[in-house]
């Protein structure tokens, strides 16, 4: 008997392929996190693995998208759409020894929902990489245990170099060659900031 086809929560691979390795701006405040991620996705089986489960922390607009979507293009990782997870058990469409990736988990609100979503993929073998800003407070005892127990790593806050090196990359992908003088005019007043960097520039 032919069984309905599941449709599953992902986006679409237009999205997730649109950031370029050669446009990731490598800097001393990411080379962790990357390094981190590099050993998480080479990893080959679920139960031997010593990350099986990661979760990426980065303020707005520092790079994580950008670095997540490099990293899924290599290994074949599915992006789990936010808005649509809950619409199907994750039990059907969790495979062992694939990689799913859930961007700005904490802001989901269904506390029930997301802890079965991250003990579903445990269940099934599946790495699951879970990606935030900032860690809010869970009221779910065991959904706040569940995540302590999962690997944080982050993408450290930019310092004076990176900044600079930032506004240069991102001046020089416009074809625009800016003065000394008006880079220092900008370090000079510029919050330290991967998204005042973003609003100076757009």
């Amino acid at each position: 008997m032919a069984s309905d086809q599941l449709s599953l929560p992902f986006q679409s691979e237009e999205n997730s392929n649109s950031c370029h390795e050669e446009d990731f701006l490598a800097l001393a405040e990411n080379l962790v996190a990357r390094n981190f991620l590099q050993k998480f996705f080479v990893q080959k089986k679920f139960f031997s693995a010593q990350l099986p489960s990661l979760i990426l922390k980065g303020a707005e607009a520092s790079g994580k998208t950008h670095l997540l979507r490099i990293f899924a293009k290599k290994f074949a990782a599915k992006f789990l759409n936010k808005e649509e997870i809950f619409s199907v058990n994750p039990v059907e469409f969790f495979r062992a020894d694939h990689f799913y990736i859930l961007e700005d988990f904490c802001e989901i609100t269904d506390e029930e929902s997301l802890l079965r979503l991250v003990n579903s993929a445990h269940e099934a073998g599946a790495f699951l990489l879970l990606s935030m800003r900032e860690l809010r407070i869970f009221r779910l005892k065991d959904l706040s245990s569940r995540l302590k127990n999962i690997v944080t790593v982050a993408i450290e806050n930019p310092g004076s170099e990176a900044v600079e090196h930032l506004l240069m990359n991102r001046l020089a992908r416009r074809q625009i060659r800016p003065s000394k003088r008006l880079i220092k005019s900008i370090l000079d007043r510029i919050e330290r900031s991967y998204a005042a960097v973003s609003r100076e520039i757009f």
